[in-house]
């Protein structure tokens, strides 16, 4: 068949081997093998959906719609079918202590007789909401980018936006107060040093119309008694003088409160929740100032109340650009197949088969945990369905162009060619997901478990389902034009084919000679074809009415033709076109053409791409190109760091990641909040979390106590005290080895109970007797008989608990019931049990002494800012305190030697994220090293599966290069992405492989060029589908999501250039040919060599 314009030569559609081809081969030897594979008796299911089409598609779709039913039933049941948690992450690691440490020290006090010091007094406010909520503040940030905050027209603007906020009726109900008058306290802001609220320190701090903004700052920088607080408000790089005043920003806090009891005490959720409500009301004000900002005066705002709020809503937002991903998907489908119900059909049985997946995730493998991750496995598993739907009907349509014994046959040659690269890209898939299940973190190995359950029930569902609905289109809706929603079937007029044998669907006509040629267009504007059939002209016909009326089923090859998508002649023979009238000339005519005009991909990748790939000169470029492009990004790759920065959840363009930017990077003094402290702590044990569901994330574990932990011993008392002074008497080199903070005065901020109870004791005047440590019996019963109207000495014999008298006595002052700092410091440090000894105080029955000291503990303030340190500076530091610690405790006497320290979450979160780096790489490298293996016996040719894989190796290479290009680092959510890259790069390179190994030539070039015509059109669309899909999720304001589609993108991008790139270079170039490479034939070789001595011997 030619296609010609008028003055235009002709261009063969044919072409043949290229000069190079050392392998001879034939057109025969070539047909007759595709003969006998088409003729190959049909595999069993096929033949049972060529039997029983209506009937296998109402049952698969049953099993189907059973997931559903099947879920409802669990859901009204009771059973947690959806155990979705959206709030916590569950990132926990238990193979290392310092998660069980942190939470035994959270629930030290969980042990039964425990007795409770409290005072009237705790030194806090007790009139509603007079405390500080650090939770619902709202943190404000002025920023000139660079500019002088402090000039009259940026410090009215201030002035304007802090009123406008506490004018709200809303700021009224959760504001910190002053008193029980409930007025509100103003915010805590430079503005105060101009409004007259320190003027009682000095006279300069009074200037409301801001006339001398540098001596106002300037005194309130240099007098003592404001200094300390004034320099939170100072950005790094300011300058003050009594003459000038600089800084590039500034800060402010609206101050919420809470109470100490009541229904707005500080740790009801309730609060909190109320709170959540006043601040929503006064956000369209703060929102209305960050959208009025300007290069010249921005503004930001943080609240973690609020944040929290709005990172769930947001993710909620975000999550409809997954919705936007799948309706894209399915507008492709549409268009690809031209068919609502084979794209209505695909898109239903992939959502179903995430109920069916969920099922079992939950059911069988019994994960109590569901997550955000787990929502985004249905757009990955959209677009590995949509690639999986591609490849099976592009090859159902490919067997359109050949003959068949029957529809049997016909559906089995499709099964085979689709079903095995299927199988392949879902193995290699869901072995790189399985590979994140051996992760310890859940989140990580949870995804992994359910994305590769997900690959492998969707594979199912598509080999099972999928034929049944393909065969019902042929049968049933294959005439309906296109596009129709309604029965809009043709004519029977119009399918003069049909018109002619009526009732032999299975007609199936040989052209001996065929020859269209499309002429330029005519003087009514449309294109004139000429057509040819066996030598007999057809009349010119208008290519717009055939491409209207025609059919998508004619194909030449070979001189031959099927006109009904490969159904078979009834008794097998040939009809000629000549004995047929015009009818049948027109409608193979129609078929041609029609099969010209939809068939375009097709013949690009097999004619024209080919042709381009495998030619030498494309070869010389391509090839450096390629080298050129790995290479670049690997060197990208090698200069990936650790994340030693905040994990941030929206994208650096949003204010509130501006503000914790400016609130971490921006401030002379940073929040003590962010800095970490160190506890030390004697009596605990690790928790014990043996009884806790593996996949539980709210089981904390039963709490465990050091039972040996006993610091009465006089030697016990010495060697803590000696453990405190070790710390107070450091040097300023081991303070900045150890990242300890000290006060203004270069002292250690270290509360370690013995030296201030001591200094306590000697503050005592009782005559006659030394208090200091250690304290035995006698000392103890000497101290008690002095104090003959507060003890009960009568049962003091045999009383072992003697420490607890003097510790008891300390925290409450002389029981005279203060509040003392030290009480405020130390009373959660350490912990009493009510015991056999116990005794009622004399002069308050409600206190108890004589108890058991259950656990002790100290606390060591550092410089370590939990926000910007990341796990490769924070673990080294962590290592530095274990050894130091354990070294200590080496030191220490039998009761007080098994000590350990810990941070609330910091250490354990240092690991977490080196953990998810780790396993980043290592299920890079599993599934890479599996990837081999795989492709190599899957395709039954280790060369074949070498040059897979190299592709795969360059696609991962490629898209971790990516991560430092676009500015991230390794932390916690690119690791995560990182998981997804061997899973989706493996889906094109397999088919393309599978492509290669089941042509029936011999030679790489027509290997290579069936791979294309079968392959290409398939990859291609499935990729555009998946780059189109995770485009929409650029748009989204959460970081991981957004993070979540560039990976995605890139992935499948890099993906489908190696693949379709480098790898059909690589096999048109060296290629095998014959059997090289070919396992069977290997083993052989070698069976031979292993047989062929012991056959001689006998002989």
């Amino acid at each position: 068949m030619t296609t010609e314009s008028t003055g235009r030569s002709p261009s063969p559609t044919k072409v043949s081997p290229t000069p190079h081809s050392p392998v001879s081969w034939t057109e025969g030897d070539t047909a007759a093998l595709d003969k006998a594979r088409r003729e190959k008796k049909p595999f069993f299911y096929c033949r049972i959906v060529a039997n029983h089409p209506v009937k296998c598609f109402v049952i698969t779709l049953m099993c189907h719609i059973t997931m559903l039913i099947v879920s409802g039933i669990l859901l009204a049941t009771g059973f947690d079918l959806f155990p979705t948690n959206f709030e916590v992450l569950p990132m926990e690691l238990y193979d290392i202590p310092y998660r069980l440490r942190d939470l035994a020290w959270r629930d030290r006090n969980n042990y039964n007789d425990r007795f409770k010091r409290t005072l009237s007094n705790q030194g806090f406010a007790t009139h509603e909401r007079g405390l500080y909520s650090f939770y619902s503040s709202v943190d404000l940030f002025y920023d000139t980018d660079g500019g002088n905050i402090f000039t009259k027209t940026n410090l009215q603007r201030i002035q304007t936006i802090e009123n406008d906020l506490t004018s709200s009726a809303s700021f009224s109900s959760f504001c910190m107060t002053y008193n029980s008058s409930m007025a509100c306290k103003p915010l805590q802001s430079i503005l105060r040093y101009f409004d007259g609220t320190y003027k009682h320190i000095s006279a300069t701090l009074d200037d409301p119309n801001f006339n001398n903004i540098p001596g106002v700052l300037y005194e309130a920088f240099t007098n003592n008694n404001t200094k300390s607080d004034f320099l939170f408000f100072l950005p790094n790089g300011y300058s003050l003088s009594s003459t000038y005043a600089y800084g590039s920003l500034t800060r402010s806090i609206l101050l919420a409160g809470c109470s100490i009891s009541g229904d707005s005490k500080c740790a009801l959720k309730t609060w909190r929740s109320e709170t959540l409500k006043h601040l929503k009301n006064i956000k369209p004000t703060l929102q209305k100032y960050v959208d009025e900002s300007t290069d010249a005066f921005k503004f930001y705002f943080l609240s973690t109340n609020l944040w929290v709020s709005d990172v769930l809503t947001q993710a909620i937002l975000d999550m409809l650009c997954a919705v936007g991903s799948m309706l894209f998907i399915f507008c492709f489908m549409l268009f690809h197949t031209r068919s609502l119900w084979i794209s209505g059909w695909a898109i239903i049985s992939i959502l179903l088969s995430f109920l069916g997946t969920n099922i079992i995730y939950t059911g069988i493998v019994d994960f109590q945990y569901f997550g955000f991750f787990h929502i985004l496995s249905i757009f990955i598993i959209l677009g590995i369905g949509a690639d999986d739907l591609f490849v099976f009907y592009d090859n159902w349509r490919l067997t359109g162009f050949s003959t068949y014994p029957s529809l049997a046959h016909r559906l089995s040659d499709t099964y085979s060619k689709s079903v095995t690269s299927m199988l392949i890209t879902s193995l290699t898939t869901s072995v790189a997901f399985f590979s994140s299940a051996i992760s310890p973190l859940l989140a990580t190995r949870s995804f992994g478990v359910f994305s590769g359950l997900l690959v492998v029930y969707n594979y199912l569902s598509v080999i099972i389902f999928f034929p049944t609905v393909v065969t019902m289109y042929h049968l049933k809706y294959e005439q309906w034009t296109w596009p129709c929603c309604r029965k809009c079937k043709k004519e029977d007029s119009e399918i003069p084919s049909e018109k002619s044998d009526k009732g032999n669907l299975n007609a199936v006509y040989v052209i001996t000679e065929m020859e269209m040629t499309v002429n330029e267009k005519d003087s009514s504007g449309e294109n004139r074809v000429n057509v040819t059939v066996n030598g007999t002209p057809v009349p010119v016909i208008k290519e717009k009415t055939l491409e209207m009326n025609g059919h998508t089923n004619g194909h030449i090859a070979n001189g031959t033709t099927g006109l009904s998508n490969g159904n078979a002649l009834p008794n097998g023979d040939a009809k000629s076109t000549q004995s047929n009238g015009k009818d049948h000339k027109d409608a193979l005519m129609i078929k041609a053409l029609h099969k010209k005009k939809q068939k375009r991909l097709v013949v690009f990748f097999r004619d024209h791409y080919s042709r381009f790939v495998t030619h030498k000169i494309t070869r010389f470029v391509a090839f450096p190109i390629f080298a050129c492009l790995v290479a670049g990004f690997a060197y990208s790759a090698s200069t990936l760091e650790p994340d030693n920065e905040q994990l941030q959840i929206y994208k650096k363009s949003h204010f509130y990641t501006q503000a914790q930017d400016k609130e971490l990077y921006s401030f002379v003094q940073n929040v003590d909040s962010n800095l970490l402290t160190i506890y030390i702590v004697w009596g605990l044990s690790l928790k014990d979390r043996s009884s806790c569901h593996f996949s539980s994330i709210e089981c904390r574990g039963t709490e465990v106590y050091d039972s040996s932990f006993d610091p009465n011993p006089a030697a016990n008392q010495i060697a803590l005290k000696d453990f405190c002074d070790y710390f107070y008497n450091m040097t300023s080199s081991d303070f900045n080895t150890y990242n300890i903070k000290t006060d203004a005065s270069g002292n250690p901020e270290i509360a370690c109970f013995t030296r201030d109870l001591e200094t306590y004791l000697k503050s005592l005047s009782i005559s006659g007797l030394d208090l200091t440590l250690p304290w035995d019996s006698a000392k103890t019963l000497a101290f008690m008989n002095a104090q003959t109207s507060l003890y009960d000495t009568s049962g003091f014999t045999t009383y072992p608990h003697f420490l607890s008298i003097p510790m008891q006595y300390w925290m409450y002052n002389g029981y005279s019931m203060n509040f003392t700092a030290d009480y405020g410091m130390y009373n959660d440090l350490f912990g009493e049990e009510r015991t056999t000894f116990s005794t009622a105080l004399k002069t308050d029955n409600t206190i108890y002494y004589g108890n058991k000291i259950k656990y002790l503990g100290v606390t060591v303030n550092t410089t370590i800012n939990r926000r910007t340190t990341g796990y490769s500076k924070g673990i080294p530091i962590v290592k530095r305190w274990e050894a130091l610690i354990n070294d200590r405790m080496s030191k220490m006497p039998a009761g007080v030697n098994k000590g350990f320290q810990l941070t609330r979450d910091s250490w354990h979160w240092f690991y977490v994220l080196e953990s998810l780096a780790d396993n980043a790489i290592l299920g890079i490298l599993i599934g890479v090293g599996l990837a081999f293996p795989i492709l190599s016996l899957s395709t039954m040719n280790v060369v074949i599966g070498f040059l897979a894989t190299l592709s795969i190796c360059c696609t991962t290479v490629c898209v971790i290069g990516v991560i430092p290009l676009a500015g991230w680092k390794l932390g916690l959510l690119t690791s995560l992405n990182m998981c997804l890259v061997v899973g989706l790069a493996v889906d094109y390179v397999v088919h393309l492989a599978e492509g290669y190994t089941l042509s029936l030539h011999k030679d790489r070039y027509h290997r290579t060029r069936d791979m294309l015509e079968e392959m290409g059109p398939s990859v291609f669309s499935g990729a555009c589908t998946t780059l189109g899909a995770s485009l929409f999720m650029f748009a989204a304001e959460i970081q991981f999501f957004m993070q979540f589609g560039v990976f995605m993108f890139c992935t499948i991008g890099f993906s489908l250039i190696f693949s379709l790139g480098l790898f059909t270079l690589l096999v048109g170039f060296i290629g095998p040919q014959n059997d090289t490479g070919n396992l069977k034939v290997l083993f052989k070789r070698c069976r031979a060599l292993c047989v062929k001595p012991s056959v001689n011997k006998g002989s």
